[in-house]
């Protein structure tokens, strides 16, 4: 009896570490159209995968593990498994069309640049002498007497001073700091924000506020990391947090 009862515990905690066989299948919100070679990524256990022509794709997962799925043309999306243990599970999941915001598009008649340099090399140019007498540019110079200054160049010793103390220089220089700053900025958003944070752990309003600043990530650390291992991170915290979340509730009560 004792050798039945240890055998049904064993096989009981082995199904229960067991991972569970994920078919799912991708479609878009409002089509229904299959979703082809997404990619799908558990960030839990290190598996990918990606959907076939029909939009089905297999991966293996634990309950409690969340999907990164993203496809081009659609919103990123995660998914995360809550159900109970099972050997098999099917799931139809539906991803959202993504706006791309693109920089306006100039459009000229003049087609291409090659076009265009042709016709302005064949531009009928009329010179002002055509309509002038003769005699009135006899004594008026072919070209300026006074020549411009030339703005110093690249290698010139004159072009450091210039690019130094020049208004000119130094509003160069301080556009070019703010284009660094925006781009630095709209990379560490790219990998870290609260729609990506909220979508993966499911908080929202001040309790996904404190868990952001419970997360404590640096620039540096959001800069160097690639996503996939900071979204893991987050996860990691995110437990963290619910059980610091719930201690603190407790206490509140005992009070």
């Amino acid at each position: 009896m004792l050798f039945l009862l240890i055998l049904s515990q064993i096989g009981y905690s082995q199904k229960m570490d067991s991972t569970i066989h994920f078919l799912g299948t991708l479609y878009d919100a409002n089509s229904y159209k299959p979703i082809k070679y997404a990619h799908i990524i558990n960030i839990d256990n290190n598996r990918a995968t990606i959907s076939d022509t029909l939009g089905n794709f297999d991966i293996k997962l634990k309950p409690g593990d969340s999907l990164m799925i993203t496809s081009i043309g659609y919103q990123e999306k995660f998914y995360q498994y809550t159900g109970e243990w099972q050997k098999v599970v099917f799931e139809n999941i539906p991803l959202k069309e993504r706006i791309y915001k693109i920089s306006k598009v100039e459009i000229t008649p003049w087609g291409t640049y090659e076009d265009f340099k042709k016709r302005f090399l064949n531009l009928d140019i009329k010179t002002p002498r055509e309509k002038v007498h003769p005699l009135v540019w006899e004594d008026l110079p072919e070209k300026p007497e006074k020549i411009e200054p030339v703005e110093p160049g690249i290698t010139s010793p004159i072009s450091l001073i210039y690019n130094i103390f020049s208004k000119e220089g130094k509003a160069k220089r301080k556009y070019q700091k703010l284009q660094k700053k925006e781009a630095r900025e709209k990379k560490i958003q790219s990998k870290f924000n609260r729609e990506i944070v909220g979508n993966l752990t499911g908080l929202e309003g001040e309790k996904l506020d404190r868990f952001m600043e419970f997360c404590n990530f640096t620039d540096e650390y959001i800069l160097n990391t690639k996503k996939y291992f900071i979204l893991k991170r987050v996860k990691l915290k995110y437990k963290q947090f619910m059980k610091l979340d719930s201690l603190n509730s407790v206490k509140l009560e005992q009070k």
